[in-house]
């Protein structure tokens, strides 16, 4: 009886035992493909590394050619064959790495959509800026290694220039009008950043400095060069359309959602909190309205009409407002009273790290009008930047007027 329990027991440790050794089998072989895509990943796209704080490729940038553009999509599909590879009968993830397929997979198939029908750099020509500008700007705003390392970096990336402008002349073709507008615009903060943003990072070494002087004028003209051909050439014939479809858009939706639910669907839930939202709104507006109104006609003002008393209330809160020489330091403020009421409440800790509120680099706006920009996760050290847009320069007096009024003292404390 015991030889028969005994050998039970065996066999069922010997069972456990081999299950154990499918599960590390299928862990290790799915972290040496996640591991081997997240490398070539980097490889491919330096300026991402840079802002994930890997800073092997710092003096490189992204080819956008299309035979780089036809190289890194066959890689797409071999690491997304890769992973279905390994969903046989029996394959058995642990841990963590049940949700890091899943994640993985969806990137690897979005990557693949946006290579295969988007498409964006043949008619998005904001897409390059990431290597014309920002790629230098990540090495100049963050300390993360003293300037002896990081000049020569800026060095490479900054002769790379010139064959990421020769790629996009010869890729774009019939963007949308409102891309290359913004484009013209943050071409200009470009320029703007050759010429006289390196200086934080220059000034730290007057010879690399001076070594670096024809470089930095030689760059700067090939963006005023690019400038004028996006200004005399691409914008003429920039008739695209900036709507992707709805079979695109639905794509890409799911995508950005990391869900199934439907447009539809999306839609009508949006519907219903939007009458929730606009009810409650108009709840807390009516004894404003009260308030500021104080000699109105009830009956006359038509307080039964939700949007009229809720539009009186904003529009009477929007005169107060900053401007383009206050909003930063209103930033400032508002940020570090949201702090401080979040840590004597202890609603949430708050991280013991830099954070520093700044007018938002020129080559970045026309997009949002504030980002939080966070150091990489790879990134021990570093301040956390929050950028605030002030109003480009050639808009009208009236225009600027109505652009604070919305975004008001009100608004930016939200």
């Amino acid at each position: 009886m015991k030889t028969g329990i005994a050998f039970a027991l065996v066999s069922l440790l010997s069972i456990f035992a081999v299950f154990a050794l499918v599960r590390v089998t299928d862990d290790d072989a799915f972290q040496k493909t996640a591991h081997d895509y997240i490398e070539q990943y980097l490889r491919a796209n330096p300026e991402d590394a840079t802002e994930l704080g890997d800073h092997r490729f710092d003096g490189q940038l992204t080819d956008y050619s299309p035979a780089a553009r036809a190289k890194e999509l066959a890689t797409q599909k071999f690491f997304r064959d890769e992973l279905n590879a390994m969903e046989t009968e029996g394959f058995h993830l642990t841990g963590a790495n049940t949700i890091d397929f899943r994640i993985l997979k969806e990137n690897i198939d979005y990557k693949i959509f946006q290579a295969e029908e988007l498409k964006e750099p043949e008619w998005n020509p904001l897409v390059y800026m990431q290597s014309l500008a920002n790629s230098v700007y990540l090495l100049v705003a963050r300390d993360f290694a003293p300037p002896e390392k990081r000049i020569p970096n800026l060095r490479q990336r900054m002769d790379e220039i010139p064959r990421v402008i020769a790629q996009a002349k010869a890729n774009l073709q019939h963007p949308p009008r409102v891309h290359t507008e913004t484009a013209i615009e943050q071409t200009q903060g470009a320029i703007s950043l050759v010429r006289e943003g390196l200086a934080p990072l220059l000034d730290q070494s007057p010879r690399m400095k001076k070594d670096l002087t024809p470089l930095q004028e030689k760059t700067a003209a090939a963006l005023e060069d690019y400038k004028k051909w996006l200004q005399n050439d691409l914008l003429p014939r920039s008739d695209g359309d900036f709507r992707l479809g709805a079979e695109k858009y639905r794509k890409k939706l799911r995508f950005a959602l990391a869900s199934d639910l439907s447009m539809e669907e999306i839609m009508k839930r949006a519907t219903a909190d939007l009458q929730q939202t606009q009810t409650a709104i108009y709840e807390t507006a009516l004894p404003l309205y009260k308030k500021y109104f104080p000699s109105a006609d009830p009956a006359a003002a038509g307080l039964a009409d939700k949007h009229e008393v809720t539009a009186a209330v904003v529009d009477k809160l929007a005169e107060q407002h900053p401007d383009d020489a206050t909003v930063v330091d209103y930033a400032k403020k508002i940020i570090t009273e949201a702090t401080d009421f979040a840590k004597q409440h202890d609603l949430v800790t708050v991280p013991d790290v830099p954070l520093d509120v700044i007018a938002m680099p020129e080559f970045k706006r026309g997009v949002a009008i504030a980002y939080c920009d966070a150091p990489g996760p790879l990134d021990k050290t570093g301040k956390t930047f929050f950028a605030v847009a002030p109003t480009p320069k050639d808009w009208s007096k009236e225009r600027r007027e109505s652009f604070f009024r919305e975004y008001n003292n009100y608004m930016i404390r939200d």
